[in-house]
Formats: C-alpha cells, sequence, structure tokens
C-alpha cells in the first residue's frame, strides 16, 4: 500500500512540475516583482541598469535560453533605436526576467500576457544576431527585461539604379570664319557660336588647320567659348573645329568645317626677258627682288639687275634698279607702274647712252601654278626716261618678259 501512494505522489510532482514549466503567465500589474528599483524615467536610466546589473542580465538570458544573445544585447543596446510606447491590453511577451517581489534570484516568466485595461509605459528597442532581429521591451514601472519575439532581418531592398541616357554629343550649329582670305599670322576670327549640347554644356573649342595632306598645320584649344581669335597659318588650309562637352564626348569635325587661305605678304621674284629700243638697240635683261603684298590686290616690287646690250648702235648695258606698285585683278592679271633706274656708264650727253629716271609700266598674266604657290607670268614693259617721254619710239625700251614667283 505504502508503495502504491509514494507511486501516485511522484506522479503528482511530475504533472505538477510540467504544468509549471508550460505555464502561461496573466499579467495585470506592474512593480510587484521588479527586476530593478526605482522605476526607470528615461533611456539613460535604462542604460545605466543593464550597465549596473550586467551578472544578472547574463544570467536571466542564460535561463531564457539565450546565452548567445546576452553580449549583443550589451554592445548594441548603447545605439539602437529605443522607443517610449504604452502596451496595450493583450501584449505579450515570450518571456520576462523578474525578481520576486524584487528579491533574490532572477527567475524567467514565459509566455507572458498584459491583461489590465490600463496601458503601461515601457521601452521598445530591437537587437540583431545572426540573421535575426530579437524585439525586446522594458517596462519603466519594474526594469523586466522582456523578449516580444524573433523574426529574420529583412533582406535589404536590391535597389536599380535608373538607366542612364548615353550622352549625346555635342552638335557644331554652323562654323563662320572671317575672313578666310589673310595673310600668314593675321588674326582672324573662328565663330562656332551655333553649337549646342542637348544634354550638357560645351566646355572647350578645338581649332586645327589642317593641310591637303591631312596634316595639322597648327591648333588651338580655347575653354568656355565659341568664338575665338587665331593666327591664320600660310598656304591653303582647312579649318576643322571640334567641341568637347562636360562628359568628354566630342562632337565631328565633319560638321565643322571651312575653307581658309594663308597669304605670303612677302615672296622673292625673279624676272627675265628682252628690250627692244627701236633706235635701234637689243637688250637682254634680268632682275631679282621682293614682292611686298600690301592687300591681296596691290602690291610694292623691289627689283635689281642688268640689261646687257647684245646689239644695236645706240645704247649701253645698265644696271637695273626699279621700284614698282603692282595691282593684281580677275585672279592672274596685273598691271605694273613705277620708277626704275637706268645706270650706265655711256655719255651723259647722249641720250641713248645716258643714265636716266625711267617711267616703267608693264601688264601680265599668270600662265602657271596658283597664287600662294611657286608660280610663272609672261609680261610686256615699256621704260623710257622721264624727259624723254616725247621721244618714246626712239628711245624707249619695249620689252617682253617671264616672272617667277617663289
Amino acid at each position: 500500500m505504502n508503495r502504491i501512494i509514494r507511486s501516485v505522489l511522484m506522479v503528482a510532482v511530475v504533472v505538477l512540475g510540467v504544468s509549471s514549466v508550460h505555464a502561461s503567465t496573466t499579467l495585470m500589474e506592474i512593480g510587484r516583482s521588479p527586476f530593478h528599483q526605482p522605476p526607470l524615467t528615461s533611456v539613460d536610466t535604462l542604460l545605466q541598469m543593464v550597465q549596473d546589473k550586467r551578472q544578472e542580465v547574463m544570467i536571466g538570458f542564460d535561463k531564457a535560453g539565450l546565452t548567445e544573445v546576452y553580449q549583443p544585447f550589451v554592445e548594441q543596446l548603447p545605439t539602437a533605436q529605443i522607443e517610449r510606447v504604452d502596451f496595450e491590453k493583450g501584449t505579450w511577451f515570450e518571456w520576462m526576467l523578474f525578481k520576486k517581489k524584487g528579491k533574490g534570484d532572477v527567475r524567467v516568466a514565459k509566455d507572458v500576457t498584459w491583461a489590465n485595461e490600463k496601458t503601461f509605459p515601457g521601452f521598445k528597442f530591437d537587437i540583431d544576431y545572426d540573421g535575426n532581429r530579437y524585439t525586446f521591451a522594458v517596462p519603466l514601472g519594474c526594469g523586466n527585461i522582456a523578449l516580444m519575439g524573433v523574426k529574420a532581418i529583412p533582406a535589404e531592398p536590391v535597389v536599380v539604379p535608373p538607366p542612364v541616357a548615353a550622352n549625346q554629343a555635342p552638335q557644331c550649329g554652323g562654323l563662320t570664319i572671317t575672313p578666310v582670305r589673310a595673310f600668314c599670322g593675321q588674326i582672324i576670327t573662328v565663330d562656332a557660336s551655333g553649337s549646342t549640347d542637348a544634354d550638357g554644356s560645351i566646355e572647350k573649342m578645338n581649332i586645327a588647320f589642317v593641310d591637303d595632306q591631312g596634316n595639322v598645320v597648327s591648333e588651338t584649344v580655347v575653354d568656355g567659348k565659341l568664338v575665338a581669335d587665331v593666327e591664320m597659318p600660310c598656304g591653303a588650309t582647312s579649318v576643322k573645329v571640334t567641341m568637347t562637352d562636360d562628359k568628354g564626348e566630342t562632337s565631328s569635325q565633319a560638321d565643322c568645317v571651312a575653307a581658309v587661305e594663308g597669304m605670303k605678304r612677302v615672296r622673292f621674284l625673279a624676272d627675265a626677258g628682252y628690250y627692244r629700243q627701236f633706235d635701234p638697240a637689243n637688250y637682254v635683261f634680268g632682275r631679282v627682288g621682293l614682292e611686298y603684298k600690301i592687300t591681296d590686290k596691290f602690291a610694292v616690287l623691289g627689283l635689281i639687275g642688268g640689261a646687257p646690250q647684245v646689239e644695236g648702235i645706240d645704247g649701253e648695258s645698265a644696271f637695273l634698279v626699279d621700284l614698282l606698285g603692282e595691282y593684281s585683278f580677275a585672279s592672274r592679271y596685273f598691271v605694273d607702274l613705277g620708277v626704275g633706274g637706268w645706270i650706265t656708264d655711256g655719255d651723259d650727253d647722249n641720250a641713248a647712252e645716258n643714265s636716266q629716271l625711267d617711267l616703267v609700266a608693264g601688264f601680265g598674266a599668270r600662265v602657271y601654278g596658283e597664287p600662294e604657290d611657286f608660280n610663272a607670268s609672261l609680261f610686256v614693259e615699256v621704260r623710257s626716261a622721264f624727259d624723254e617721254l616725247d621721244g618714246l619710239y626712239d628711245y624707249g625700251r619695249f620689252g617682253v618678259g617671264v616672272r617667277l614667283r617663289f
């Protein structure tokens, strides 16, 4: 009989023990079994409580089965986003730490539900560990640390940046060169101000002078402007302008091209020809000198040379010093007018032999080459002393010749 009674008592103890382990707690009042006193009043007092009771907090986490979460809890709490909230009836806690009547060892109540109609104030915050987010609550009135629940930390949303439109190259809006013909080294204006960039701004302009072989003769880079003054190089060239925008994209050179011509202001000349004096006398002559262009149509020629007599009964061989003005027209034709020194060692009393200051006039045409390249011209020329113009037929010298420009 005694054995039967003992067996019944043992079964009763086991049943009661299991029931107490799995029993739920209905909480109606805050502060009867506080973990901490006095009541918490601020986040600072919460932090101080955890700091002062680190050992007991650790024991409580161990009893609650979250030993591994203790360290993240104390490390993250100072920087956690702690909210002050009012907990309403029906709020459920997975477990809650407490001390019976505020004394003794730390205990853990599980499956706790607030059943009072009144709300109670407390703190609420999250602690992250091992891919999970633990939500804790601490009532102000008792400091009982409680776990409200655990859930996986949501994955960060993948932010897909909007597609970036391809940068559009700047566009040339027309190119104006003023003037298109100028002397080498003369300043000309390059105007590409009509150019645009649809999705940005034009940061710089590159101006390149390119010869007919595709070689860059000269180049200028201008920052922040679409109008620039640059020097004209020599020869026939093309101006190719490119724009670069704020993203480094460049415009097409094919859209911004203009032909220009740089003229030499000073050139070397050489003349060779024949003079006929009807008195009679025949001369061959040769001269060398320089041409200086004042404008593209008007130039001054300075020449020196000689005119040896090759046949005749009058006249003498002469040394020539000529200064001529030349006017060009219709692309290839020119007229000359000026003065010349006909210097001889003949008889000064003989009008056919003496040294004299001549009036020189001529007319010619270019027959080979381009104006700014090496070319050759044929010309006719007449010269006579100023005091012998009335005897032009007898004493004047009528000539033909070839002029080479280098």
